[in-house]
C-alpha cells in the first residue's frame, strides 16, 4: 500500500490544479475580517537596536470563522479536514502555513484509523498551541470570535489530546475559558468524522484579542497596583535561554523594590494575579512576559532582555504597543549555540538604564510615592 504523504507545499500545488478542494472554494465564511483603521506604524530603534528595529505590525482584518460542510473527517496532528479522500488545502486556521516545519499529512492516517461520530464541532486547533505564549495569543482568542459568530453553545470545541494534558490550558478551562461549551478532546490515534465543522482564526494585532485573555480568565487588573517584578528563567534549565548573571542583576534591583518570580512554576491563577498588580516587569524575551496581557486596562512599564541571535522577535513589544505600555528593550550578549536557545550574560548597566528610565514613567503616572516591594 502506498503511504501519500501531503506537506502544505504539495497541498497548494494541488489546489492550484483542483485536483484537491480550496477551503476558499468549499467554505461559507460565518464572520471575516474585522474593521479597524491602520494607525501609524511604530518602531523601537533606540541603541543598541537602531540598525535593525523592533518594530509593531499595522492592525490586521484577519479574523475569520469558516464553515465545511459534507462527509468530513479531522485529522489529529494538523488540524486539516478531509472531504471524502481529499484534503482540503486551507482548511486550518493558516497562522504557519508557510512554515516548514509543519507536520505531513498523512492519508492513511485518516482512513486506517478508528473515529468519532459527531454531527458538527469547531476546531480550534493551532501548530504552537502547546507554547504558553501562542495559547494565549492565538489560541484563546478563538474563543472570542466564535462567540461573536453566534455559533450554539451546543455545538462542541475540539481540541488535542497533547494541549488537553498542559496544566495551563486545565487551569484555563476551570476558569472558564469556554463558559458552558463542551469540549472534546481528539485523542491521536482517533479521528474526528462530521457534517458540519466551524474553524476559527482569531484576529491578530487587534483591540478584541489583546484584551480578552484578561477578560475571559475573570481577571481584574489592579490599576493602582505597584508592584515591580524580575522575570526568572533559571530555575528551570531545559527551557534555556538562561541568564547567566542573573544574580548580580537580581541583587542590584532588589534595592529598588523589585520580587523575583518564574511564572514557569506558578499557577495560572497565581501568574494571572501577580501580572495584574504589577506596574515594572522585567525579563528576559520568553514565554512568561506573555503574562503582561493579565494587565490591560491599566499602566505598565516592560524591559525586555533580548539576545542579540533573536533581536529582531517583536512579540512582546508588539503587546507592549497595543496595550498603550511603557517599553524599553536591552540587548544580552549571546554564549555561543542555537540561537532560539542560548544563554546570556545581560548588560546590567543597559538594563539598571531601562529600569531607571521605568522607574520615571512609574513616578509620572503614579507619584513619587511607590512603595518597595517586601517580597523575596
Amino acid at each position: 500500500m502506498i503511504n501519500l504523504v501531503f506537506s502544505y507545499r504539495a497541498l497548494r500545488a494541488l489546489s492550484n490544479i483542483g485536483a484537491i478542494p480550496s477551503a476558499e472554494r468549499v467554505s461559507k465564511i460565518i464572520v471575516g475580517g474585522i474593521s479597524e483603521s491602520n494607525r501609524e506604524r511604530i518602531e523601537y530603534n533606540l541603541p543598541p537596536f537602531g540598525d535593525r528595529p523592533i518594530r509593531s505590525l499595522n492592525l490586521r482584518s484577519n479574523g475569520w470563522v469558516r464553515l465545511f460542510s459534507g462527509n468530513l473527517r479531522v485529522e489529529y496532528k494538523t488540524g486539516i479536514i478531509y472531504s471524502g479522500f481529499r484534503p482540503i488545502y486551507g482548511s486550518t486556521d493558516g497562522l504557519y502555513s508557510k512554515n516548514p516545519d509543519i507536520p505531513p499529512t498523512r492519508p492513511a492516517d485518516i482512513f486506517g484509523r478508528s473515529y468519532k461520530g459527531i454531527e458538527e464541532a469547531i476546531i480550534l486547533k493551532s501548530l504552537r498551541q502547546n507554547d504558553y505564549y501562542h495559547f494565549l495569543f492565538e489560541f484563546v482568542p478563538k474563543i472570542e470570535i466564535i462567540e461573536r459568530a453566534d455559533i450554539p453553545l451546543s455545538v462542541p470545541a475540539i481540541v488535542t489530546r497533547d494541549l488537553a494534558s498542559q496544566p495551563f490550558f486545565v487551569a484555563a478551562a476551570e476558569l472558564g475559558l469556554f463558559g458552558k461549551r463542551p469540549v472534546i478532546i481528539q485523542n491521536e490515534n482517533e479521528v474526528i468524522e462530521a457534517k458540519r465543522l466551524y474553524v476559527a482564526r482569531a484576529d491578530i494585532c487587534s483591540e478584541r484579542q489583546i484584551r480578552f485573555p484578561s477578560k475571559r480568565l475573570r481577571n481584574r487588573p489592579g490599576i493602582q497596583g505597584r508592584d515591580r517584578i524580575y522575570i526568572s528563567r533559571n530555575g528551570q534549565t531545559t527551557r534555556g535561554r538562561q541568564i547567566i548573571n542573573e544574580q548580580e542583576l537580581i541583587a542590584r534591583l532588589r534595592p529598588l523594590g523589585f520580587s523575583v518570580i518564574d511564572p514557569g512554576t506558578m499557577p495560572l491563577a497565581e501568574q494571572i494575579a501577580c501580572f495584574s498588580h504589577a506596574s515594572i516587569v522585567v525579563g528576559p524575551h520568553g514565554a512568561g512576559l506573555t503574562n503582561i496581557l493579565f494587565r490591560y486596562g491599566a499602566p505598565m512599564a516592560l524591559v525586555e532582555m533580548i539576545n542579540d541571535t533573536i533581536k529582531w522577535n517583536h512579540h512582546y513589544f508588539e503587546i507592549a504597543t497595543h496595550c498603550g505600555y511603557f517599553y524599553r528593550a536591552t540587548l544580552n550578549h549571546t554564549e555561543p549555540g542555537d540561537g532560539q536557545t542560548a544563554s546570556a550574560y545581560a548588560d546590567i548597566g543597559s538594563v539598571l538604564t531601562a529600569v531607571e528610565q521605568a522607574i520615571a514613567w512609574e513616578i509620572s503616572a503614579y507619584g513619587d510615592q511607590v512603595p518597595l516591594s517586601d517580597n523575596p
